[in-house]
């Protein structure tokens, strides 16, 4: 059985991710963040098992998978921060060559997968959970969103 406080924590921490795409600020980190939507996934799953949901079961296969390292390459292109280093490759090699080549290291640290498709997964894991902090606040929600 899942408990009132387990439910509020999940609530806030739905809310702090759905605030991430506006405001990177909020979480320090994509390990953090990991640890956050992890923790929201094993709750939802703990309710839709109570509940015996087949809403929150469908929409829990809906959240892409996400990692650290790309949650931390969101973080630093909202933040638009430049280290030392890059700014040097830069000045070193040009800027052609020194943005490619930056261009090619975040490419290659988040798994080969762009900010475009960085940026489409977080707002599809915060789409879901609009969709599914609304159905926790009302249970009487699913019967509507089934339809």
């Amino acid at each position: 059985m899942i408990t009132e406080r387990e439910i509020d924590i999940l609530k806030k921490s739905i809310l702090l991710i759905n605030s991430f795409e506006d405001n990177v600020n909020n979480i320090n980190s994509g390990k953090e963040f990991i640890f956050i939507h992890n923790r929201n996934v094993e709750t939802i799953e703990k309710i839709a098992t109570d509940r015996n949901s087949e809403y929150l079961t469908t929409r829990l296969e809906e959240y892409p998978n996400i990692t650290a390292a790309q949650i931390d390459e969101y973080i630093k292109i909202q933040k638009n921060e430049f280290s030392l280093l890059n700014f040097l490759l830069v000045f070193l090699f040009g800027i052609f060559i020194g943005l490619y080549y930056i261009l090619f290291e975040r490419f290659l640290k988040t798994g080969k997968i762009t900010g475009k498709q960085i940026k489409s997964k977080v707002s599809t894991i915060i789409e879901v959970n609009t969709y599914i902090l609304e159905v926790i606040e009302n249970p009487y929600m699913e019967k509507l969103r089934l339809k």
